[in-house]
């Protein structure tokens, strides 16, 4: 276990230093209200990136077009433009290629995955492609004599890396290909390159602005309403007995900007000028931010002497800190499917989520029974309120109830089994439970990767020597 630190006692800065974080701050809330907040603004973003991107594409630029325009619809700042974006992506996406348009597309989420290249994160991928089969690309049904297996693809970054160095095509005559995104905002080219498949491919889709826009293109990508924190192992984060609630609130968050541990450190601050200092347990780890960072910002706000900061540490010891605290807070307002939530309910401790997160939907899985909604400035309110009524939750059996890795395996065993049946493919095989982690997913119950040897030997079969990409291309 790597040992927790309070943030006052590590790190003594100068005044220089402090100055200049704060300045960092002032920043990142100026580009956040930009972003966010200023509603004049998003709309001439808007329109002005579409405009943008229909020049480069006149240009043959057409490549950066494409990138602009996604981040267009994925940053939702004008509901006009997305339609339009939305609607220049389905003449790629859908069947008929007839359009030259639709040409240039295919050629580019093509070069999409022709062009990616490693990162400190992917490298041991590129030098050992095996390494993704189990952690970030699971078999959850096997292939049998005339009856497909599926594959799911966890992670963003991921979907690109698979199609480079494995065979795609000749995978997806043999298997269903499952991809679970790990970031909110579908219209980008990490997903979009597997409409070019001639095969279905499901997308679990959860957020019902990606649902609707999967589900727009007339494409094979084929929307599934679960996500990758609906896979949550039950028996690790759970309610322990005879642990002290000694901690007011915990944070289990990566070190970075969008998840916004300056905003939540504002919040703890105007508590402490009312003479109330929480208990705090800070985990994360390093993602474009380091440990010190987060440390700084909270000497900036004047709250260091409130934190225990733990990094990196095991999912055990995650559950026995939810277990110490009253309220799971989770401040981000655009990301993926946050697991950190469905963690802490399983743990027993009900959540507070920023109001507005991702893009304004009410998840069901925030309810009476599991947490509540909270502006910035609510928040500390929310968290006093929150703090002296937590026993009268009932997170974990809620979540049991609702949205379990069982419930998720069925769901997602039932919707490729209609799309097979369809198709008139034999199906008399559901698929196997799995979890997903910080590190990648395993099987619920370990043993079951050797039922499998045979599927993963093929999958090892089908690694490209070259790394080249050829998806199927459609008639």
């Amino acid at each position: 276990m790597k040992r927790s630190i309070i943030a006052r006692n590590l790190h003594t800065f100068t005044p220089v230093a402090t100055w200049t974080m704060s300045l960092r701050l002032v920043r990142l809330r100026l580009r956040e209200w930009l972003e966010f907040d200023s509603s004049v603004l998003k709309r001439v973003l808007g329109l002005s990136g579409l405009v943008l991107g229909f020049l480069c594409y006149k240009t043959k630029r057409a490549d950066k077009a494409v990138v602009i325009w996604s981040k267009i619809h994925a940053s939702a700042f004008s509901p006009f433009a997305s339609n339009i974006v939305t609607n220049l992506i389905r003449s790629a996406a859908a069947p008929n290629r007839g359009e030259k348009q639709a040409y240039t597309l295919h050629r580019l989420f093509r070069e999409h995955v022709e062009s990616f290249s490693p990162t400190p994160q992917t490298q041991k991928f590129f030098d050992d492609p095996r390494k993704m089969l189990g952690p970030m690309a699971i078999v959850l049904k096997p292939r049998a004599q005339r009856e497909k297996g599926v594959i799911s693809i966890l992670y963003s970054y991921a979907l690109p890396l698979f199609a480079k160095l494995f065979d795609i095509r000749r995978i997806a005559e043999d298997y269903f290909l499952v991809l679970e995104p790990s970031w909110s905002g579908y219209c980008n080219l990490d997903i979009l390159c597997y409409s070019q498949l001639d095969r279905p491919v499901f997308v679990q889709a959860y957020e019902p602005r990606d649902e609707e826009f999967i589900r727009s293109l007339g494409s094979n990508l084929m929307a599934v309403p679960v996500s990758n924190n609906w896979w949550v192992d039950h028996r690790i984060f759970k309610p322990l007995p005879n642990v002290t609630k000694d901690v007011d609130v915990i944070m289990v968050a990566g070190w970075a900007n969008f998840k916004r541990h300056y905003s939540f450190f504002r919040g703890l601050r105007e508590l402490r000028s009312r003479g109330v200092r929480l208990r705090v347990v800070l985990i994360g780890y390093p993602m474009g931010k380091t440990r010190e960072t987060i440390c700084k910002e909270a000497q900036c706000y004047g709250i260091s002497d409130q934190l225990e900061i733990y990094e990196s540490i095991g999912t055990e010891e995650v559950n026995y800190h939810f277990n110490r605290a009253k309220v799971n807070v989770i401040w981000s307002r655009r990301e993926g499917a946050n697991r950190a939530i469905i963690e802490g309910l399983f743990a027993g401790i009900p959540c507070i989520l920023r109001k507005g997160f991702n893009y304004g939907y009410h998840y069901p899985y925030i309810n009476d029974s599991t947490g509540c909604y909270s502006s910035e400035k609510d928040l500390s309110e929310k968290l006093l309120w929150m703090i002296d009524n937590y026993q009268n939750f009932s997170p974990r059996e809620w979540v049991a109830k609702h949205m379990s890795c069982e419930k998720a395996t069925i769901m997602l065993s039932e919707s490729i089994k209609i799309a097979a049946v369809k198709m008139g493919e034999r199906w008399t095989e559901n698929l196997v439970v799995k979890v997903n982690g910080l590190h990648g997913m395993q099987y619920w119950n370990t043993d079951d990767s050797q039922k499998y040897n045979a599927d993963y030997n093929f999958l090892t079969s089908c690694i490209r020597a070259s790394g080249n990409f050829s998806l199927t291309q459609k008639s």
